[in-house]
């Protein structure tokens, strides 16, 4: 069965568009897992809160924290996703 080159650059075209969505959805994935880890004092300034506050969020359980060896650290991303509904 004989294709033309019409034909044929449009099937390309489809599949680059296809590779260029799935490129794309992957990249937004990427970006989502993106993390800024910081230590309770660093979360603390860069909120412009006090530690106390940082403690009391963890404890209230409207934060998460993460243990890396024996360093408590905290997702910057996340806290202002979750706490502040920040989009990022």
């Amino acid at each position: 069965m004989a294709v033309s080159n019409d034909e044929l650059m449009e099937e390309l075209a489809e599949m680059n568009f296809q590779m260029l969505q799935g490129i794309g959805d992957v990249k937004d994935i990427l970006d989502q897992q993106r993390h800024v880890w910081k230590r309770a004092e660093n979360v603390a300034k860069h909120f412009d809160v006090s530690l106390g506050t940082v403690k009391s969020w963890k404890r209230r359980e409207l934060i998460t924290c993460y243990k890396h060896d024996r360093t408590v650290i905290y997702d910057i991303n996340a806290i202002e996703r979750d706490l502040f509904q920040v989009e990022n």
